[in-house]
């Protein structure tokens, strides 16, 4: 089912599974529209909230679990989440609000103060029953078992939905065809610890999964496609093209997140600029992995520095 949502990305889709037991994997947004959208493509297949027996959602971001409460309210089932959304819907209002605080922080760290602000409101999700999956686990959905993979990269709580036996598997957007999915940078877990990486878990995730016999792929957005490890060698060539220009830019003269998002990105604009700095700082940290690039705060900017190579000195 494709629903309406108001991102760039365009619709989102919804997966029933519909034997028992009849499982949702994915709700949309919360907005009247998609779940106008949601109730008419169930609908159409036979079913109507009432009839489910669970949900599950494959990533914590709102075009995914946008529906899950209004559903909830009709119809009170378990709800099947990766253990990382736990913090998220204990903590609520404490946690949105320590999220926010971080994203002003990291906008600052690049250099966008500025020009880019945050005006997120909190939303409280409510879910009842909530039932947490770990990497390994086999859910019963739909008639089918399916094998829970953990693939974090695009958020901290990825997981993909995959049934051994025909090969079909169910990514969330985690592998995307038609667009590349945002590697997005968020808060650390835990006060002692760095923030995630967050490109550099999705390679992991990408190389975990790549000899893994995958049937069909049933994607968040766009169409069910097939060959995840062509899909995966060529995110993984788009990266080090993008490396690489950076690397080129950086060269020239140091430069902050910003500053690298605007020569990349020139056209991102608002909120959606965002998107291009959580891209621009993956590549970094990845740069930074590979000794390619050095940071140094300044005046509360972090700015990078290409690492020369003695050849590159020796020519000089």
């Amino acid at each position: 089912m494709k629903l309406t949502t108001t991102f760039a990305k365009g619709n989102v889709n919804a997966f029933i599974l519909p034997q028992s037991p009849v499982t949702l994997v994915d709700t949309g947004t919360h907005l009247p529209t998609s779940i106008q959208e949601l109730r008419e493509g169930m609908n159409e297949a036979g079913f109507s909230f009432r009839d489910l027996e669970q949900i599950v959602v494959t990533h914590m971001h709102t075009d995914h679990y946008g529906g899950v409460q209004t559903i909830l309210q009709e119809n009170n089932i378990p709800v099947y989440v990766h253990e990382q959304a736990k913090k998220t819907l204990a903590s609520g209002e404490k946690e949105f609000l320590q999220t926010e605080e971080f994203m002003h922080s990291f906008i600052k760290d690049c250099g966008a103060a500025h020009i880019l602000t945050r005006n997120r409101k909190y939303r409280e999700e409510s879910w009842g029953e909530v039932r947490y999956l770990e990497d390994g686990d086999t859910l019963a959905a739909g008639g089918r078992d399916w094998k829970i993979i953990y693939t974090p990269g695009h958020s901290q709580s990825d997981i993909c939905l995959w049934d051994q036996t025909s090969g079909d598997v169910i990514v969330g957007d985690f592998l995307l065809q038609e667009i590349s999915a945002n590697a997005f940078i968020v808060p650390s877990d835990s006060a002692k610890r760095e923030r995630p990486k967050p490109l550099l878990q999705m390679r992991e995730s990408f190389q975990r999964v790549y000899d893994l016999p995958f049937g069909t792929i049933y994607p968040g957005h766009g169409a069910p496609f097939t060959d995840h490890r062509q899909l995966i060698d060529q995110r993984r060539r788009e990266q080090a093209e993008r490396c690489d220009k950076i690397t080129i830019l950086l060269a020239d003269q140091p430069r902050n997140v910003m500053q690298i998002c605007k020569e990349l990105f020139p056209w991102l604009q608002d909120n959606a600029l965002f998107l291009g700095l959580s891209e621009v700082q993956g590549h970094l940290d990845l740069l930074q992995e590979q000794s390619r690039v050095l940071r140094e705060q300044r005046d509360g900017v972090m700015w990078y520095y290409a690492v020369q190579t003695n050849e590159e000195v020796g020519r000089r």
